[in-house]
């Protein structure tokens, strides 16, 4: 990592900090030459013990792959307060399986669910035996557990963030786990999270239809998942949001929104908008080192993405924390 800040260009940003105060950290990507890093960074001392989980999480991750195509970026620099990786080049599973979607290929589309759940069952460590511990019993508030201790499959340590979004197939064939930021020291069951990414999925692009081309709950029987056991999940993942933002998880906008750089838009504008948003962009890129002309900026983004939203009806966020009203919706169905 270069030590000098003022040699290096953000190209990307993102601040949780509408979680708990011991979790809110940034993700930048930086680029110094052609060398690019991605940072993870608290942002008050509070956190900086949610950096050393992260590091200590990397570490459980390399202990457990048991697949050699299973790797996690480099570590360049470790610190009290931030985490320095390589950006790795990639394409997410989650972007690949869209594409499918896109082309309305059902069989590709079943092959990347097919591939996501065979590698979190062959690719990592598993035990046999759940067992409820204090690091991981406040997920399983209201959960009927005996519905869990028969599952027969856990994670040793629960990698989380294990989900399709945070994996990238590179084009050496190897698979890239990126952001381990959510490993807990406890069992955990891989359903749950085969669960959690495809319910993310679903909810992702629910305006895009993808339940019509292949309904969720269609999806979850294929890999024995019923009804009840999906509502089961359903309370794990509001107990695990709750843990990082308490009573605010249906109400608090920025984190239920992973920002995007405005270029990742373009596909779906038109040429005379795509000019405008890639004006905005460079002006925004330019100002980013200055926090108070960046807010004024970024207002001015958000205006403009509203109006193209509200002309386009197009979906610019990405859900990461789950509307539970649409979650249950499409458990109801079943």
């Amino acid at each position: 990592m270069p030590q000098r800040d003022h040699c290096l260009k953000t190209i990307y940003a993102k601040y949780n900090r509408d979680r708990f105060p011991q979790f809110q950290i940034e993700t930048i990507i930086v680029q110094e030459g052609l060398s690019r890093y991605v940072v993870k960074r608290a942002l008050s001392e509070n956190a900086h013990s949610h950096i050393e989980a992260i590091y200590q999480g990397y570490r459980w991750m390399s202990e457990d792959v048991l697949d050699t195509r299973i790797k996690q970026p480099r570590i360049i620099e470790k610190k009290n307060h931030q985490i320095v990786f390589e950006f790795i080049e990639g394409q997410s599973l989650e972007k690949l399986l869209f594409e499918t979607f896109q082309r309305g290929d059902r069989l590709q589309y079943l092959y990347g669910t097919d591939r996501y759940h065979h590698l979190l069952f062959n690719a990592f460590k598993i035990v046999g035996k759940f067992h409820l511990v204090p690091e991981n019993e406040l997920f399983f508030r209201e959960v009927d557990l005996s519905f869990i201790q028969n599952e027969g499959a856990y994670f040793p340590h629960a990698f989380l963030d294990l989900v399709m979004d945070n994996i990238l197939l590179t084009a050496d064939g190897n698979y890239y786990c990126i952001d381990p930021e959510w490993v807990i020291s406890a069992t955990f069951p891989l359903t749950f999270v085969f669960f959690r990414s495809l319910s993310t999925f679903y909810v992702k692009y629910g305006e895009f239809n993808v339940e019509n081309f292949f309904p969720f709950a269609d999806l979850m029987n294929r890999y024995g998942i019923s009804a009840s056991e999906r509502d089961q999940y359903a309370k794990i993942e509001e107990n695990f949001q709750r843990h990082i933002v308490r009573n605010h998880l249906y109400y608090r906008g920025q984190y239920l929104k992973k920002r995007v750089l405005l270029s990742a838009l373009i596909p779906y504008i038109n040429a005379t908008n795509q000019q405008l948003i890639q004006e905005y962009e460079e002006k925004i890129l330019q100002l980013v080192s200055d926090r108070n002309a960046l807010a004024e900026q970024t207002k001015i983004r958000d205006d403009l993405i509203t109006r193209l939203h509200n002309s386009y009806s197009m979906k610019i966020g990405k859900t990461v924390l789950f509307p539970f009203k649409y979650i249950r919706d499409l458990l109801s169905r079943t």
